[in-house]
């Protein structure tokens, strides 16, 4: 971790206030306070959740105090009664604030308590400044910790990607979300995945494709309400390849699953070890297969861009739905979540869909500093992102369409490049 430009601005106490997204106050204690140091939680009742999963998120790296405001969090005597209890306990050691999270009413009330103390002098009570408060906030659009100098003026402090680096694991965690199952980091079927995004930059072969796969397989291997037939019903197909682009052939040759008579079996996807399942292999063939074309992109640039974590098939359960929320591929750059939504069709009303309900999700969990992308089928991936752009501000949404996927990872390194730019 290259994290020195921050030793200075250590402290040994440090209060936090609790927001509904507790990742800042995750990267501020990481960064601001001593190992071993006191992390004092301010919270309200609403964000007591959120508070405790950040108790959990230290892994004893920290103590931890809890500091409830309860339903008070507008109400100026109550915050100052209950910092200045906490600050009287404090006998020793540098103290900060990072006033990131919580109500405007409590960054207000909590810096003027840490800013003045109260005294009593021949006049009676008055307050004076405190010396050696650390005051700090997290600046979402440039990724820097903002310090408050004593001379009214601030000093940036960049988090750059390997400064503090969070697994994906741990931002579901912060939010109380479980992933179903471990997410996917080697992708499946690379060879395949990457003649399709070939096929799919030629506008005869991507016909032949679609023609062979709605009318031929399909047909073969769907029932009539679409859902897949059963592993048996399956394993007894052999599907012609009539009209299929050559390149497509050649991969299925080359992975031994073809007859001799130049039938696709089925069966031999499971035999030779290639899925768990037949059906897994049919979901790859309806698209699937762009999500591990993706992932791969991903995984070929990772020491270049300091992407420590990156995966494919994040699924979260969400309280109220069925199936909750799924983020195609995500990666984590530094404290960073980039989350892609990925999809073969060019349907215009379903990528902006599919990018808006990514974009949501992505926020929710990885705050304004959140970014996010769509790879798509599109001919105009431009006029996409400029139509949700009045939605969403464009700086933190990218659309990939068909002529950008031939040479994704060097676009990927592009839009990071433009994210960092754009951060200064």
């Amino acid at each position: 971790m290259n994290a020195t430009q921050f030793e200075q601005y250590k402290v040994d106490h440090l209060f936090l206030l609790v927001g509904e997204n507790p990742l800042p106050n995750y990267v501020a204690a990481k960064l601001l306070l001593h190992q071993g140091g006191t992390a004092y939680l301010v919270h309200t009742t609403d964000t007591l959740d959120e508070a405790k999963r950040l108790k959990d998120s230290f892994d004893s790296a920290f103590n931890v105090n809890f500091l409830p405001l309860n339903d008070y969090e507008s109400d100026a005597y109550h915050i100052q009664k209950e910092i200045n209890t906490k600050l009287k306990s404090i006998n020793n050691g540098k103290i900060g604030l990072n006033y990131t999270g919580g109500t405007k009413a409590m960054s207000a009330h909590s810096y003027r308590t840490l800013l003045y103390e109260e005294i009593q002098d021949k006049t009676g009570k008055v307050y004076r400044r405190r010396n050696g408060i650390i005051f700090s906030y997290v600046d979402p659009r440039r990724l820097e910790i903002c310090i408050d100098r004593e001379d009214n003026e601030r000093e940036r402090l960049k988090v750059k990607a390997d400064t503090l680096q969070i697994p994906l694991a741990r931002i579901f965690q912060l939010h109380g979300l479980n992933l179903k199952k471990n997410p996917t980091q080697e992708p499946e079927l690379p060879e395949l995945a990457q003649e399709l995004v070939k096929v799919f930059a030629d506008k005869a072969k991507v016909t032949q494709w679609f023609d062979w796969y709605h009318n031929i397989f399909c047909p073969e291997a769907r029932k009539e309400n679409r859902k897949w037939k059963n592993k048996t019903d399956l394993a007894k197909l052999f599907i012609p390849l009539n009209k299929l682009p050559s390149e497509i052939v050649e991969v299925f040759r080359d992975k031994q699953l073809l007859t001799s008579d130049d039938n696709l079996a089925l069966a031999e996807v499971k035999k030779i070890g290639l899925f768990t399942e037949i059906e897994d292999f049919c979901k790859f063939l309806d698209g699937i297969w762009l999500e591990h074309y993706v992932l791969e992109q991903i995984k070929k640039i990772a020491n270049s861009q300091v992407i420590t974590d990156y995966g494919l098939n994040f699924v979260i359960p969400l309280q109220g739905t069925k199936d909750g929320f799924e983020f195609d591929v995500a990666f984590t750059r530094g404290y960073q979540l980039f989350a892609i939504s990925c999809t073969t069709a060019s349907d215009k009303k379903l990528c902006k869909s599919k990018l808006f309900e990514a974009y949501l999700r992505a926020k929710q969990m990885g705050g304004e500093e959140a970014r996010v992308a769509l790879v798509c089928r599109s001919d105009e991936p431009d006029t996409l992102k400029a139509e949700i752009s009045n939605i969403v501000s464009g700086n933190k949404i990218a659309v990939f369409g068909c002529a950008d996927l031939l040479n994704l990872s060097d676009n990927i390194i592009k839009w990071i490049f433009e994210n960092d730019r754009g951060a200064k």
